[in-house]
């Protein structure tokens, strides 16, 4: 083993063991109340206990699995460092409200606690931006998941991560165009339009007037994400198997999404794509001779982000716009095999004229058409009962369980408000969220097919809109027609 890979390791068992200090911290503290309080805090401790236990375990397993990946994690170190430190001062904060909360006689946090805490972790994902900022976007989508403050709160993540200098973006523009930026734009504004965890996109106007927008990479972020993509390996690595949850195939998936976002000649060509099959949906058009692999310039589509519209919208506009909205996805998933899969609502803007436009194609999946086919034969067993059919299609798209009866069932439940006759309006979403979430933490021996890491992603964002805005629309008259396209 080199000196610097020694080096490297030492720094994050450093790091774990600053991980695991604030909890032992805790720990301590929760043993002085319980003097106070009595037997009301002895379960409170005796969980924080194991917490201490837990992470003291998953931080030796951690540090096995890195020495077993040493090479890879060289580079790492410093991140994941980084991360543990900035992980440990948000779980102690955690521990601590959960003691004072006890303290109260309370069972669970308050709402004011949840949004502290949301608020501290939103603020952290931001200033780490990359892979951690990604991740926070993905949650900000799922409040079935993570409830809605949550929610609410890492939604900032869309578009509310910190600027970079506009001299760096300048200076990076120019150099990957290799010409001044006067030689290429009429006007640029150092304001950004937007800020994410990976790139932050300005207005501009080319020599020839043409308003543009130029979505410009991250100076650095390229190690960034090569750090997070490790560190999030071998955390997959060391954790191993967890009930309900194929951790080596998200890993994999999100870390393919995450390089794939990178590349904007890619992105570039997604967009050609996308317009050449002739979607309802409006879209940009790359400016090639003002891009590049890390500078996108694209034309200008104006107007109000989508939950903006959607909470000034008289009743029967927002449904006739979520309906498009569905009926846009099932054309991408069952017709064109295109799939848009970075769907939060910041991507979404309404034109002035009522007309939905989708912005940022840096994440796209490709379904061929077998799977598009299965997909909609999975579609139509569901609808139609038929848990045979609906098992055999679950299992030629990949997806592995110990209890394919089980499978079905929460398959089933994910695909309900498709069934024919189902309104939108009259779902029980949140009974519908907590009991998808139960049953899937009991299937065991799971394994994802890659294509649905990201497709479930677009369908839960697709719910969470659903559920939020119940719409008097049914779902199934709207991808009908796709389901038959699709099976040919």
């Amino acid at each position: 083993m080199t000196q610097s890979t020694s080096q490297s390791l030492a720094e994050l068992r450093a790091a774990f063991g600053e991980l695991v200090a604030p909890l032992r911290e805790t720990a301590i503290e929760a043993g002085r109340l319980v003097q106070h309080l009595g037997a009301r805090l002895d379960t409170l401790s005796l969980d924080i206990a194991r917490d201490v236990g837990a992470v003291s375990r998953d931080a030796q397993a951690f540090a096995g699995a890195a020495r077993d990946q040493a090479t890879t994690l060289v580079r790492a170190t410093p991140r994941a460092a980084k991360l543990a430190q900035v992980g440990a001062g948000l779980l102690a904060r955690h521990r601590w409200m959960r003691l004072v909360t006890a303290a109260r006689g309370d069972l669970a946090l308050r709402d004011v606690d949840h949004r502290e805490l949301a608020r501290r972790t939103t603020a952290a994902a931001a200033q780490l931006r990359g892979g951690i900022a990604k991740l926070g976007q993905l949650a900000s989508c799922r409040p079935d998941l993570v409830g809605p403050i949550w929610a609410s709160e890492l939604a900032a993540l869309q578009d509310g991560v910190p600027a970079v200098d506009a001299a760096a973006i300048r200076a990076r523009i120019e150099h990957e165009l290799g010409r001044p930026l006067d030689a290429v734009f009429a006007t640029f504004d150092d304001t950004p339009l937007a800020a994410a965890s990976l790139a932050q996109v300005h207005a501009a106007t080319l020599l020839d007037g043409t308003p543009v927008a130029v979505k410009v990479q991250v100076p650095g972020i390229e190690d960034v994400i090569e750090a997070d993509i490790a560190a999030l390996r071998t955390i997959a690595g060391a954790l191993g198997d967890v009930p309900g949850i194929d951790l080596a195939t998200l890993a994999d998936e999100l870390a393919r999404a995450l390089a794939t976002e990178l590349d904007y000649a890619a992105e570039a060509a997604a967009l050609e794509r996308f317009a050449r099959a002739g979607s309802a949906v409006t879209s940009p058009l790359p400016i090639a001779h003002a891009s590049s692999a890390r500078v996108l310039t694209m034309t200008r589509i104006d107007g109000e982000r989508l939950i903006t519209a959607l909470d000034a919208m008289p009743a029967e506009l927002r449904d006739r716009v979520l309906g498009e909205l569905v009926a846009e996805v099932a054309a991408q998933v069952l017709v064109r095999g295109q799939v848009h899969a970075d769907p939060h609502p910041g991507n979404f803007l309404v034109t002035p004229d009522g007309k939905l436009a989708l912005l940022d194609f840096g994440c796209t999946l490709e379904l061929a058409p077998a799977e598009r086919a299965a997909y909609a034969r999975l579609v139509l067993a569901i609808a139609g009962a038929n848990h045979d059919a609906a098992a055999r299609e679950l299992a030629s798209l990949g997806f592995v369980c110990d209890a394919p009866a089980q499978l079905v069932a929460v398959t089933a439940s994910l695909v309900g408000a498709m069934r024919p006759g189902t309104a939108v309006s009259e779902l029980d979403w949140e009974a519908a969220f907590a009991e998808q979430i139960a049953q899937a933490r009991q299937l065991g021996g799971l394994v994802i097919p890659r294509s649905f890491v990201l497709l479930g992603r677009v369908l839960a964002t697709v719910a969470g809109l659903l559920a939020k805005y119940r719409p008097q629309i049914h779902i199934y008259p709207l991808i009908a027609r796709h389901l038959g396209d699709a099976i040919g």
